[in-house]
């Protein structure tokens, strides 16, 4: 089975302050995806009057909330385009095992798929689209209920 990264830190000199970039960053998403302030208050877990009073340069939030948005902004940005579905759905899959601890066997039954074939999934292994489609569907189903 691949090994796949869980976090990756990148490090930048830059002569704006953290708040400006961070600010930046957002007008940047809002322009790229076409997102009015509504949408991107609910996105980055803002109240919109905090998100307006950050982005006219008022804004007071903190280190841990501004590594949360930026980590939710670098999703939207990038994190889409490093993994196919596949490996996507794998991951969750991978989380679910070890956050609740289930075995193959209580997920295959959960999903309504064989264990052979989540096994088969988990492994990268070919096998009939139709079943890795029931199966990446189902997996993040299973992790959205789980940790909602």
């Amino acid at each position: 089975m691949p090994e796949f990264k869980k976090r990756a830190e990148v490090s930048f000199v830059t002569n704006i302050s953290p708040f400006d970039y961070l600010k930046e960053q957002i007008q940047e998403v809002a322009e790229k995806f076409n997102f009015n302030h509504l949408q991107l208050s609910k996105i980055v877990d803002l109240p919109i009057n905090e998100l307006e009073s950050l982005l006219n340069g008022k804004g007071n939030i903190t280190t841990d909330q501004q590594e949360i948005i930026e980590h939710k902004l670098a999703k939207l940005c990038f994190g889409f385009q490093g993994f196919d579905a596949k490996e996507r759905a794998t991951l969750l899959l991978n989380d679910l095992v070890k956050d609740y601890m289930f075995s193959t066997a209580s997920i295959a039954k959960i999903i309504h798929v064989e264990e052979k074939e989540l096994n088969d999934f988990r492994q990268a292994q070919v096998m009939d689209r139709e079943a890795e489609l029931k199966i990446c569907v189902n997996v993040i189903l299973l992790h959205f209920v789980l940790h909602y």
